[in-house]
Order: C-alpha cells, then sequence, then structure tokens
C-alpha cells in the first residue's frame, strides 16, 4: 500500500475540492503503477521540490520568484516559501499546472523541459535527476511535509573539500552533505545552488559539482546554498612565486596579509621611500599634502620608528577629526533639505551640533561600540542629544533599518522590502 501523503488545512481562498482532487489523483496513479516510489518513500517538498526549483532557476528573481511574478505563475524568492509555493502549484489555475495521473504531461514539466514553448528556456532534462524527482512527487499526489512534525529538518550543509590549493588544471569533485536534526546526513550536491566567484576563474558543472581550475593565479570561492544554508569551498591557484625579503610584521593585520601572499606565492610590493610614505599618509590621514617644513624634517629623521610615531601624529591631530568627520558627515545624511523646515535655526542648529558631535568622537577616539550605541539609541532634541539629527534623516523605520544594517553591519536588504530576503531566512 502506497504512503498517504498529508495535506495542509484548506485555505479559504481553496475550495475543500481542490485539496481532495490531488489526493484522489495521486491515489489512483499509485494503484494503476504499481508504487511510483516504492521502496523510496515519499518525496519531499521541502528537502527536495523546492531544491530542485531553486537549483534550475526556476524561483530566481529574475524568473518566478519576482515580487510580481512571471506570466502569471509566483514562487517565493529562492523558497523561502514552500507552502505558499505549494498553493501556487497545486491550486491556482485550477490545478492545471500538475497532473498526478499522468506526470510527464504536467505544464511544470512540459514547459521546464522546454516541451511546449517556455519563456524561460530548458531548465529540465528528460531522464535527469531533478525532473524524475518532480515527476515523482507529481505522480505521487504532491505531498505536502510543510508542517509535517516527521519531516527531517534540516540543520546545516557543509562543502567538502572546504579549503583546497589546486594545480592549473587540475580538477576536483566538490561534494555537498546536508545534516538534518533526526541525524541523518545526506549528499544534496544535485539539488544545491553552486555558485564560483570569480566565474572566469575556473569552470563548474554545477549539475555534478565538478570544479576545473583554469590557468589564472588567485583564489576562488564556491558558495553552495541549499535551502536556507550556506557553505563555501575556496581554492587557490598559487603564483609560485618565490616569497622573501617580508617587510617586518608590526602587528596582526600585517602577519595576515604575509600568511596570504606565501599561500598563493604572491610576492609583495617592495617599501615606498620616506617621502612616498610621508605624502600617502599625511592625505589619507589628514586631507591635505605634507608641507615642506615637514618634508624637510621627516627625510632629516633617521629614527627607525619615524613612519609609526607619524601616524599616531596624524592620528591624534585635529586634522584627522576633520577630514573623517566629513567622510561620517556625508555616510550618516547629515546635510539640509531644501523644503521650508529649513528654514529654521534650530534645524540648522542641528546640522552643526551633530557634525560638533561626529568630530568630537573622533577627535577622543570613542570607542566605535559607544559610537554606534550613542548614535542608535539618542532621543530627546538635537541641542542636548546631537545624534538625535540622524533620525530626521531617516525617519521611517524602512530607512532606519536599512542605513543601520548597511553602515554598521555591512549588508544592503532593500530586497526585504518586497520579498523575503536570504540573509534574514530562519528555518
Amino acid at each position: 500500500m502506497h504512503p498517504t501523503p498529508s495535506f495542509p488545512k484548506a485555505r479559504s481562498v481553496f475550495s475543500v475540492k481542490r485539496h481532495i482532487r490531488p489526493l484522489l489523483l495521486g491515489a489512483v496513479c499509485a494503484l494503476s503503477q504499481g508504487g511510483f516510489a516504492a521502496g523510496d518513500g515519499l518525496v519531499s517538498l521541502v528537502n527536495e521540490v523546492v531544491p530542485v526549483l531553486t537549483k534550475q532557476g526556476c524561483n530566481g528573481g529574475n524568473c518566478h520568484g519576482k515580487a510580481t511574478g512571471q506570466n502569471g505563475f509566483k514562487l517565493s524568492l529562492f523558497g523561502f516559501e514552500a507552502d505558499d509555493d505549494y498553493a501556487h502549484l497545486v491550486y491556482e489555475q485550477r490545478g492545471r499546472r500538475l497532473i498526478p495521473s499522468a506526470p510527464e504531461e504536467s505544464l511544470l514539466l512540459t514547459k521546464g523541459a522546454a516541451e511546449i514553448p517556455h519563456g524561460g528556456g530548458k531548465r529540465l532534462e528528460r531522464g535527469s535527476a531533478a525532473y524524475e524527482t518532480l515527476a515523482r512527487w507529481i505522480g505521487q499526489g504532491m505531498p505536502n511535509d510543510f508542517e509535517d512534525p516527521a519531516r527531517a529538518k534540516l540543520l546545516s550543509i557543509k562543502v567538502t573539500p572546504p579549503v583546497l590549493t589546486m594545480k592549473a588544471g587540475q580538477t576536483q569533485k566538490l561534494t555537498v552533505t546536508a545534516s538534518f536534526a533526526d541525524g541523518l546526513s545526506k549528499d544534496v550536491t544535485h539539488m544545491t545552488v553552486l555558485e564560483a566567484t570569480p566565474k572566469g576563474m575556473a569552470s563548474l558543472d554545477e549539475d555534478t559539482g565538478i570544479l576545473t581550475m583554469g590557468n589564472q593565479p588567485g583564489s576562488l570561492s564556491v558558495m553552495a546554498r541549499y535551502q536556507g544554508s550556506v557553505s563555501v569551498f575556496r581554492a587557490t591557484l598559487p603564483l609560485g612565486a618565490e616569497i622573501k625579503n617580508l617587510p617586518p610584521e608590526v602587528n596582526f593585520v600585517d602577519k595576515a596579509i604575509f600568511t596570504r601572499l606565501k599561500e598563493v606565492g604572491m610576492p609583495p610590493s617592495a617599501l615606498c621611500d620616506d617621502s612616498t610614505f610621508l605624502r600617502r599618509v599625511t592625505l589619507d590621514l589628514a586631507g591635505r599634502l605634507p608641507t615642506g617644513e615637514e618634508s624637510a624634517a621627516f627625510l632629516a629623521d633617521t629614527a627607525a620608528d619615524k613612519r609609526a610615531r607619524r601616524i599616531d601624529f596624524l592620528l591624534e591631530s585635529g586634522e584627522y577629526a576633520d577630514t573623517f568627520a566629513n567622510y561620517w558627515n556625508f555616510a550618516l545624511r547629515n546635510r539640509r533639505v531644501i523644503n521650508s523646515e529649513t528654514r529654521d535655526l534650530a534645524h540648522l542648529d542641528g546640522n552643526f551640533v551633530f557634525h560638533a558631535w561626529i568630530r568630537e568622537s573622533l577627535y577622543k577616539n570613542k570607542p566605535y561600540d559607544r559610537f554606534v550605541r550613542e548614535l542608535l539609541t539618542a532621543t530627546g532634541q538635537s541641542a542636548d542629544s546631537p545624534p538625535v539629527t540622524w533620525y530626521r534623516q531617516v525617519s521611517t523605520q524602512i530607512q532606519q533599518i536599512e542605513d543601520t544594517a548597511q553602515l554598521f553591519l555591512g549588508v544592503r536588504i532593500q530586497c526585504a522590502q518586497c520579498h523575503h530576503h536570504p540573509y534574514f531566512y530562519c528555518v
């Protein structure tokens, strides 16, 4: 006896008949075919069907996953709402997209395989693992395990090997293994989205996970994405040059850089001369060129630590605070807007006191976490709490979230206004 598929509670927008239809047809199909998936169990909507659609690009932002869908068919972005996807696939258009009694005649498969016109082109190959997974699921009556407590819940994925030093032309098989809450581990490479960056360094067969390194030295990353989990493979093709005469390590940044240079076999640039160093560091930290007197004094100084002392001198100067206050002033949108409010002296004062607060924070070397905390928790009037002026420019919750994420977390989340954002999906 074929296992009975589980279905969600009927939604108000769908009739009871549309819930019963796939169940009945699936039962007929199972009996007529003698058990379509006998021995394999039911195909999982969450763990197999949706990942296959994601792998084929069906629910990407440039196809059916965009906010308005594509040609009347909408899927959630990257499959982050599997239950909604089930409704779109099974119930919309009077259920015409899927035919459990003849899975291969379903629009999902005939269009995906380009057997009939499809604006997205050919996405499925008859006989492929992806095609067969979808066909089996349809033939089983499209079971929905979204709310099934017995469904194996994904914990994480892992790419093996995680790191590798390769040679030009070398081939490596990448395997993506998913770990589930029930203790099961499964190879999901064929259902995982694999993206190589930069693309010109190697060729990647996204179906098999076979990577062939090109001839360009450098570093390559392959991001693996399955459901809401991500893992990364990193490869290096060394330049192969001899690494010698490295400058002395002054801090942990130098150590990290020199270690990486040795790994890729890339010699560092030679140390610049004193006049070049003085010009660069003065422009970077003070926003100006060094004076003639500063240049002469620096060149005449024979102390071994004169460069470090010059950096400290500039960081403690008011010029550093002035220069970087301008950068932060721009990033924090401290500007006047052309409207009637800008004629208010209190509005103008807010711009000036906010700038003064930023400059003072830099000049006194205020810890970064304290700077951010004072900004985000500011309340009251700008005269008493200058950072509250920031909220005048980012007055809506959406603006506040976007600016906070981009400025302090380095993440752009504008996409989340229209659909679920991949960085904030949680299983």
